[in-house]
């Protein structure tokens, strides 16, 4: 009897497959397929990196080699490289250090307040009640609103003569409180501290949210079951696992507070008297008004060393937060 061909079953053909097309074979194809994968990635990435090194890794690196010069900012001819002398000068500037001490409260205020304020009302906004998406959206918008508009209206609203708070406090007895708001040094600077605040406590406030999505439930659930009411919950059991959250909102904060010049610029310019003058205020000032292009870049060299120093710490905080 003859012997009947019954075709391989799917199972089998991979086998013949595997058997026939050599392992160095299959193994070139998967290369060239991942190579493939990377190129096309890469692609993709290209256009950022050019974007991220157009718009701030080269200017940060032409700001420090300008610190380093003396130029009025006409013509590149006229840059004239000066040591470290507009460092030097640095060290003998009473507005540079005014506006260092400035930029120090700004940290030292809008940091806390932002923290302390977005902490509160998100462990209001975690719990689900008619109405809470609402003021998720309403406490958002401050953070949303264009800076230039917002020390605009600023501007309008404590004008002495034109504005509205004067009028308004004066209506309800509070008439000794009315003045020169941003005229006056003594208020200039608390004024556009709880500016900053109001504007900045809204992004906190979602980094704080989303750190209590990601709590474990099971961590509260034992709280509850051992007997600790909401404070005690709070205390012991939300804020310390909410530790890398804090550090990222310090670290935010921080930099936002060196940073800071819209609202100053707009608003007083630095006055009165240098009464609000932060350090980019002032590098803007010299290199612009006073063109003494050089001069500024050192400021600006020097708010960007703070900043630097202050993601190290927040990296150092961070490893050792990991460790424990």
């Amino acid at each position: 009897m003859s012997a009947v061909s019954v075709p391989p079953i799917e199972h089998q053909r991979e086998t013949l497959t595997d058997a026939i097309e050599p392992r160095e074979s299959r193994k070139r194809r998967g290369t060239h397929i991942s190579g493939r994968s990377k190129l096309g990635a890469t692609g993709f990435i290209l256009p950022a990196y050019f974007f991220y090194a157009g718009f701030l890794l080269i200017p940060l690196l032409l700001t420090i080699l300008l610190s380093f010069t003396s130029w009025n900012g006409v013509g590149y001819n006229s840059i004239q490289p000066n040591g470290v002398k507009n460092y030097i000068k640095l060290a003998n500037d009473p507005v540079f250090l005014q506006a260092l001490l400035h930029n120090g409260i700004f940290l030292a205020t809008t940091v806390i307040l932002k923290g302390i304020l977005a902490f509160m009302l998100a462990l209001a906004l975690r719990r689900v009640f008619p109405g809470a998406a609402f003021f998720r959206a309403v406490f958002v918008i401050p953070s949303i609103l264009s800076l230039i508009v917002v020390s605009l209206l600023l501007k309008f609203l404590v004008d002495p003569n034109n504005g509205l708070i004067n009028p308004l406090l004066r209506s309800i007895g509070l008439g000794n409180l009315a003045g020169s708001w941003l005229g006056d040094p003594n208020r200039a600077l608390p004024l556009l501290i709880g500016l900053d605040v109001w504007l900045g406590f809204g992004l906190f406030l979602f980094v704080f949210l989303a750190g209590m999505s990601a709590l474990p439930g099971e961590v509260t659930e034992a709280a509850k079951v051992d007997g600790a009411n909401s404070w005690q919950e709070t205390w012991y059991v939300t804020t310390p696992l909410l530790a890398p959250t804090f550090r990222l909102v310090v670290l935010l904060g921080a930099i936002e507070s060196l940073k800071v010049f819209a609202t100053v610029y707009v608003a007083t310019s630095g006055g009165p008297n240098h009464g609000t003058e932060v350090l980019a205020s002032w590098a803007f000032f010299q290199a612009f008004t006073g063109n003494q292009v050089g001069y500024g870049s050192a400021i600006m060299s020097v708010l960007l060393v703070a900043t630097l120093i202050l993601a190290v710490f927040y990296v150092r905080a961070n490893q050792k937060g990991n460790v424990q």
